[in-house]
């Protein structure tokens, strides 16, 4: 027994040694950031160390979140209470919440800059230095947009550095929308982290998740991140606006949203709602409990049926017993989810394909008139809706003849893009390593124009396209070279005078 118990013991050992996560690899910014921090704690000139953190803190958002989270001994009481509330600072309790009188100095608080009001105190106050260095890790952070920062900017707001709570709310609202994924996850999570969440988005107007979705419009990134934030949590209220994305233009965001409804369909069922006597009109009470709320499988069913039945002529019933103010038990057919949201993924992509198909055709027409600027204007949207289009050969060549009459009427910059997406849509195709030559050639007379140097771009051609004459003679020209005819030239003269002076010698010599 005794045997079996050191072996389990030494098996929960690996198995926790085994979850503990890798040193973190030093990013190339880490020390300078270090550096930005300990001279904002050890001063004087706090101010320019943390205009330097800001700048640096893009390539060092993981090292700025390890100084956040650095252990540190904090006395009784805390010196950092002292000094924020010295500055007219909202300091919650040590349960998170803020006094009474919060919401109603909320205006003014929000209009308080902590940075300036704190680097005006005595510099030799005691905690100063870190106070100080804490805010400007913040507002660091809040500068770079980066959507994990978001998320290490919330966790401050919690433990030990929960004094800056209301700094960290302030610039979680400054980020948005890059800090929409992290308040969205948290807000479905429990307890104080779910209310700090959620007044966070309540204040930005942002809980609703068609709303939040909205605020990354023109962002795939960051579309994707909330997408996923719906995923993870089974966001319920999140359904429909899920739904909307699972024909996105784009393939990313599309696969982002179809993994989440995915989520919402299939796997265990949902806990249910509770459930409770509703009072109907008149004041009656139902006679049986009836579920508060649909469950997000509930609501994703409802969303299928509908959709469904406008888009396939279907005649699905959708009921919500929640509202039903009958008694009766009511049997709805059952539908099979996965095999309802196949059938409409497989009309939304064949409507899909006709589409393009319709604009690419229309796009050959005008190539084939010779109209490559109208055609390459249909070409640009449909690569951006989908980079991996079967039809890449034939849309590098309508690029690449159009960078050719570009050319032809010296409109260098407006040819090199066009080389370039030629290049970029067919990277192995017949014409590639032509077009990415003309590309850097094309891009070297652009400079030429504005007065600056093309010589590297020119090198860059030649060294893709050795026999590229133009490219190569722009580069001697730069170079200051002479044209290799020139060069044969001045060596055949060389030559015949060498002759011609050997000739007058021995003519002299017989003569004497």
């Amino acid at each position: 027994m005794r045997g079996a118990l050191v072996l389990l013991l030494i098996a929960m050992v690996g198995v926790s040694h085994a979850q503990t996560p890798p040193p973190r690899t030093p990013g190339p910014e880490d020390a300078k950031a270090k550096a930005a921090l300990d001279k904002i704690v050890a001063g004087p000139d706090r101010k320019a160390a943390a205009a330097e953190l800001e700048q640096i803190a893009p390539s060092a958002i993981e090292v700025i979140g390890d100084w956040l989270t650095r252990p540190r001994t904090v006395g009784d009481p805390d010196p950092r209470r002292a000094l924020l509330v010295s500055i007219k600072a909202a300091v919650p309790d040590k349960n998170g919440r803020f006094t009474a009188t919060r919401e109603a100095d909320q205006k003014a608080s929000d209009k308080l800059d902590w940075l300036p009001a704190l680097l005006a105190l005595d510099p030799a106050t005691p905690g100063l230095g870190e106070a100080i260095a804490d805010v400007a890790a913040i507002r660091a952070l809040a500068a770079t947009k980066d959507i994990h920062a978001a998320q290490i900017i919330f966790n401050t707001a919690f433990g030990d550095t929960m004094v800056y709570r209301d700094e960290c709310g302030r610039y979680l609202r400054k980020m948005e929308p890059y800090s929409i994924p992290a308040l969205t996850r948290e807000s479905q999570r429990r307890g104080d982290r779910k209310r700090y969440a959620t007044f966070q988005l309540e204040r930005l107007d942002r809980q609703d998740a068609n709303k939040a979705l909205a605020s990354a419009t023109g962002n795939e990134a960051l579309q994707i991140a909330i997408l996923d934030a719906f995923r993870e949590t089974h966001h319920r209220e999140a359904v429909h606006a899920v739904w909307s994305k699972v024909d996105a233009n784009t393939p990313n965001v599309r696969t982002a949203a179809r993994l989440a409804w995915k989520d919402y369909i299939t796997g265990p069922p949902p806990p249910p709602a509770p459930r409770k006597k509703l009072v109907m009109t008149g004041g009656r009470e139902t006679k049986k409990p009836k579920p508060l709320w649909l469950t997000y499988r509930e609501l994703a069913d409802n969303e299928l049926r509908k959709v469904s039945n406008e888009l396939l002529q279907t005649d699905y019933p959708i009921e919500d017993p929640s509202l039903d103010d009958d008694d009766r038990e009511h049997k709805v057919e059952k539908i099979d989810l996965e095999a309802v949201t196949k059938q409409l993924y497989a009309y939304y992509d064949g409507e899909r394909a006709k589409r393009d198909g319709a604009q690419w055709a229309q796009a050959k027409l005008q190539a084939a008139t010779g109209d490559y600027a109208k055609a390459t204007v249909i070409l640009d949207r449909l690569v951006a809706a989908n980079p991996d289009r079967p039809e890449r050969a034939e849309m590098a060549e309508v690029y690449f003849k159009f960078a050719r009459a570009l050319e032809q009427q010296s409109k260098y910059a407006e040819a090199s893009a066009a080389y370039s997406k030629a290049h970029g849509i067919d990277p192995k195709g017949g014409n590639a390593k032509q077009a990415l030559a003309a590309h850097h050639y094309m891009l070297g007379k652009a400079l030429e124009a504005q007065g600056k140097d093309g010589g590297a771009d020119f090198r860059r051609a030649v060294a893709l396209v050795p026999d590229y004459a133009p490219a190569q003679k722009a580069a001697d020209r730069v170079e200051g070279k002479k044209p290799q005819w020139m060069l044969y030239a001045a060596i055949g003269a060389g030559g015949l005078a060498m002759l011609l002076f050997a000739a007058a010698m021995m003519r002299r010599r017989r003569i004497a």
